[in-house]
């Protein structure tokens, strides 16, 4: 996204039309902060607008379309447990994803996690 909106003006009719025209949807980022970037939050804002994502008779056009998240994560998977350091499960953390695409009517699936890429970064482990 960055790279499409280096000015950070986004196009949201150009965005919602390629909701529009997929059934599948999966958001990739990687997680700051236990949360998204900034321009994915602001897409948020920006294009699941009411009367085009929800309310009004020609919203929910997000409505049964599979949306899942791929997230990338500096830290391991272990720390993200109630009895580790950061006392949340990415489950946990990821809820207001979850909430706001169900609110949506769009189909929330799971996530896909890839931890620990600050320590374990080399093609080789990626591979």
């Amino acid at each position: 996204m960055y790279e499409a909106y280096p000015d950070h003006k986004l196009d949201v009719a150009a965005e919602q039309k390629l909701i529009e025209v997929h059934d599948k949807i999966v958001f990739q980022f990687p997680f700051y902060w236990f949360s998204c970037p900034p321009l994915f939050k602001q897409w948020l804002d920006e294009v699941m607008t009411y009367g085009w994502a929800y309310g009004s008779r020609s919203g929910y056009r997000m409505a049964g379309k599979k949306i899942a998240l791929a997230i990338s994560l500096g830290i391991d998977e272990d720390e993200y447990l109630p009895s580790a350091k950061y006392k949340y499960t990415l489950e946990e953390l990821t809820r207001p994803f979850e909430l706001s695409f169900q609110y949506v009517r769009a189909d929330y699936r799971p996530f896909f996690a890839y931890y620990g890429i600050e320590r374990n970064s080399s093609d080789e482990w990626i591979q």
